[in-house]
């Protein structure tokens, strides 16, 4: 399982394919992260590879199954776990049962005529898409029209909807798990498009894999920002839905300063008091930014007045993030200041790896902060992954600009300290004297000073420590 663990999301187009990644296993295993999420590898006709043509194969692009066999044996040498994404609720229109269904209803919204039997095809079906309005699938006013038209339209022209109410097609995909899992000893599986698909075939599917294969975690792409969504995702049995509620209010806060109980950092402290919804908040996955939403730090860095204030954001926020009950993903790149919008396009939050960034050397007196920052922060986090992961956790509605919270497991304990503010901001010690207790000074494992506690002191703009006793 990925309790303890921090994710690092790559796309393989960008980073080398996977021979490129097996070469910068000493690189990702150095940085601190612990598993490896990889964009689809499968045979598809695009770079990015959510449109499968061939499940059972990898994209040459990529390089071939042996080459990602040893991708995960070498991995695992290096302490690394990987997870496969992969997508069942559709397919790429080039895929061969586009040409040739093999049963009637193997895909939805197809008119009779052209589902099945001999010289059919959907490659040129103008098929309905779907509404994206997720909120059918948990809704109980919900009207069978808008549930069927989220579940069953098409994502894009170009993926046509998988039926996997055909129990033939489910067990198909079921099959074809085992197959992976089994032939190449992945981690976890990380599914897109979770709830589009049937709910009912995808519990099913869940129940199946993890009677079969009780440690492989699974993680769902659940793309709505209400916690009680995907609080109702993971009761259905899923491991690890992804926080999206989480990630939109790091994405405003980062913009704001913590003075109304809406802005900045009470985003956070809001998103939080409802984690009682889940049936284990600490398996959420949580994150800053992926591959389809900009980047953290925009195209800010460096080209805006204000981008100081960003990259001090982007270390307060990875503090945060790194130390909540979630199990965090970093997108890659971050540790070396990439940036991008989905605003200019898909590809410009996409860019390749620089490799120049591999080595200190090659790196910009920036990106080697950053670099130092992110690592510093990912090594403590492996040494402390049983109390982050397991931990409880006691926050504070924050304070004149401040929020602070505590984990504790048993006699280990740490208190985050962030100012969310653009102007430095004090802090009361004796406001959190439940959590501070008797401790007279704590040490700040990201700068390695000690704090004296005895008294008020300050934060300087967007500061945060992190404090162990």
């Amino acid at each position: 399982m990925l309790n303890e663990d921090v994710i690092y999301l790559i796309m393989p187009a960008r980073y080398g394919g996977i021979n490129g990644i097996r070469q910068r296993l000493d690189y990702l295993a150095d940085l601190g992260v612990t598993a490896l999420w990889l964009t689809p590898v499968f045979k598809s006709m695009s770079y990015h590879g959510y449109n499968i043509t061939d499940y059972y194969d990898i994209d040459k692009r990529y390089g071939t199954i042996e080459d990602y066999k040893a991708l995960v044996r070498e991995a695992h040498e290096h302490g690394l776990k990987i997870i496969m994404d992969i997508v069942f609720n559709h397919c790429g229109i080039e895929h061969p049962w586009c040409q040739n269904p093999p049963e009637e209803d193997w895909f939805n919204n197809v008119p009779a005529a052209v589902a099945g039997g001999p010289n059919s095809s959907l490659l040129t079906l103008n098929s309905s898409l779907t509404n994206y309005r997720l909120t059918t699938v948990i809704d109980p006013y919900a009207s069978e029209y808008d549930k069927q038209r989220t579940i069953n339209g098409w994502f894009v022209r170009s993926m046509p909807d998988l039926n996997l109410k055909n129990p033939r097609l489910l067990d198909y995909f079921i099959k074809c798990t085992d197959w992976w899992i089994d032939n190449t000893g992945i981690d976890g599986i990380r599914m897109d498009t979770f709830p589009y698909a049937d709910r009912e075939a995808m519990e099913k599917w869940l129940q199946e894999v993890h009677s079969r294969h009780p440690n492989i975690h699974v993680i769902g792409e659940t793309w709505v920002t209400d916690t009680p969504f995907t609080a109702s995702m993971q009761q259905g049995g899923l491991d690890s839905p992804m926080d999206f509620a989480l990630f939109e209010a790091f994405g405003y806060a980062k913009h704001e300063e913590t003075r109304e109980v809406w802005s900045g950092l009470n985003r956070i402290y809001n998103t939080l008091c409802y984690d009682y919804l889940y049936k284990n908040p600490a398996m959420v996955m949580a994150f800053l930014d992926n591959h389809d939403v900009s980047r953290f730090i925009e195209d800010i860095y460096p080209y805006s007045p204000n981008a100081p204030m960003m990259l001090k954001a982007l270390k307060a926020s990875l503090a945060i993030l790194l130390t909540l009950p979630r199990i965090p993903q970093i997108y890659y790149g971050t540790e070396v200041l990439m940036g991008g919008t989905t605003e200019k396009s898909d590809s410009n939050v996409r860019k390749h790896f620089p490799k120049r960034c591999l080595t200190a050397e090659g790196r910009t007196p920036d990106e080697n902060d950053m670099h130092r920052y992110v690592r510093r922060l990912l090594h403590w986090r492996k040494t402390n992954s049983r109390l982050i992961a397991y931990g409880s956790m006691k926050q504070f509605i924050p304070y004149k600009g401040i929020y602070v919270y505590e984990r504790r497991l048993e006699k280990s304990s740490c208190l985050v300290i962030s100012n969310g503010n653009n102007g430095s901001a004090l802090f009361h010690p004796e406001r959190y004297a439940e959590v501070i207790g008797t401790h007279r000074e704590g040490r700040d494992i990201i700068s390695g000073r000690k704090v004296s506690l005895t008294k008020p002191f300050r934060l300087s703009a967007r500061k945060v420590i992190i404090l162990t006793f």
